[in-house]
């Protein structure tokens, strides 16, 4: 099952993208031949507080590619795409020390010290054209 849409099916993304109210068919309809987050996993999490979706790379890989989060926090409409490094891009919005646990983040994103874009364009990064 290297198909990336079948992929986000059964880890629950395009439930989590109607949660948040980002339309699923339209972030991640790209025809491609190969799935760009391969080495990527999915994790989603429907909160009390928050509904969230994250493409993360394997620890051994975090220096070289970027975790992506989705979010909407339940009291607010507005939802948020964030890139996220542990390289310092050119510019970026804000430095997120993760904790060494949360119930809401990925465990292989603990303790580390991340640099966050605030992307106002709901693709993933390896979806766009």
């Amino acid at each position: 099952m290297n198909n990336l849409i079948d992929i986000l099916k059964k880890e629950g993304v395009e439930s989590a993208c109607r949660e948040i109210g980002i339309n699923f068919e339209e972030i991640f309809s790209n025809n491609l031949s190969y799935n760009p987050y391969r080495e990527h996993t999915w994790f989603v999490n429907d909160h009390s507080k928050v509904i969230v979706f994250n493409a993360v790379p394997p620890e051994d890989k975090q220096g070289m590619l970027f975790w992506e989060e989705w979010y909407r926090m339940r009291n607010e409409k507005k939802f948020y795409h964030h890139i996220l490094t542990l390289w310092r891009p050119g510019n970026y919005d804000e430095i997120y020390v993760a904790p060494e646990n949360d119930d809401i983040h990925p465990e292989t994103t603990f303790g580390k010290k991340w640099y966050v874009v605030d992307d106002t364009d709901m693709t993933p990064l390896l979806l766009r054209k």
